[in-house]
């Protein structure tokens, strides 16, 4: 599947761009509707009556906005792109790509699963693979530009892997997750799950060598080992500190997005004991407060 980010504008299906906040929501609301319809129904059986009810609105107003349902669901093709774009900028972040390997692994799983229990990937997915032809703004390079970002992720993690190395795993990591994904969405709710399980552990299994946590072990690691065993830290405390090391500062949104299932005020003691037992130094106003590592401990 392919994205054109610069021919956007250009391709939009709209009969009409909707330039008043009520218009636009009127159209969200459309699309809202129409990947429920398709998701439920598909492509073939739905009806734009169908999706105007679902959506609470008119036959006539539908039309003042799309055409007809084609054109509805290029435009849901369009959103799933663009939600992609955020998934792959959000696993891009160091504080992401320096997790510890099984964490990292599950975050990446995870984005996926959360992708696709929303009714507009589910369809657009689904789809691509059954009526390539109705489809506007993605094609087959769109896979291709998946695997691009994929190699770029893993070489981000482990620098010391080559061009072509990368370039394989992720072509083996995107293909056979497409594969399995398109299988979890064909099933139902319990064997899905499982799917999505098997699909961690498979990345896990075969990442692990290329950017398991022992292949990009530094100095850094070193020292977290003997702070965590001086000050009986927590395995969190200990990956904040990793963090601070690798890269000069931490703040509480890099906590944050490492632990997204935490709560920002078990986050915010972290920070308070590292920084009470002299870890971290508290720099910057209470706004932008940051932390660095306490270099005096650099040659413990």
């Amino acid at each position: 599947m392919k994205s054109d980010n610069q021919t956007y504008p250009d391709r939009r299906p709209l009969r009409r761009q909707p330039q008043q906040k009520r218009s636009q929501e009127r159209v969200e609301k459309i699309l809202d509707a129409a990947a429920i319809v398709f998701d439920e129904v598909g492509f073939e059986a739905a009806t734009t009556h169908a999706i105007a009810a679902r959506a609470d609105t008119s036959v006539g107003s539908l039309y003042q906005f799309f055409p007809d349902k084609l054109a509805i669901f290029n435009a849901l093709e369009l959103r799933h792109v663009e939600r992609v774009y955020v998934i792959w900028e959000k696993l891009l972040r160091p504080e992401i790509v320096q997790l510890p390997f099984p964490d990292f692994i599950h975050t990446i799983v995870t984005q996926i699963q959360q992708l696709f229990e929303q009714p507009t990937s589910r369809i657009v997915f689904t789809q691509f693979f059954t009526s390539p032809k109705i489809f506007k703004n993605i094609d087959d390079s769109f896979t291709q530009e998946a695997i691009q970002f994929m190699a770029k992720l893993l070489k981000k993690r482990n620098s010391a892997l080559t061009d072509k190395r990368s370039k394989i795993l992720a072509e083996v990591c995107v293909n056979s997750t497409n594969t399995l994904i398109l299988i979890a969405l064909r099933s139902n709710e319990s064997h899905n799950k499982e799917i999505i399980r098997e699909i961690e552990a498979l990345m896990r299994a075969y990442l692990e060598a290329d950017i398991g946590d022992s292949t990009i072990n530094n100095n850094s690691n070193d020292l977290v080992k003997k702070l965590a065993s001086l000050y009986e830290l927590n395995p969190r405390q200990c990956f904040i500190l990793k963090y601070a090391s690798n890269n000069q500062e931490i703040t509480i949104k890099n906590c944050e997005a490492m632990f997204p299932e935490v709560s920002r005020r078990t986050l915010q003691r972290d920070l308070k004991d590292l920084s009470q037992q002299k870890l971290l130094l508290p720099k910057g106003n209470t706004d932008q407060r940051y932390y660095c590592l306490n270099c005096k401990l650099v040659n413990l």
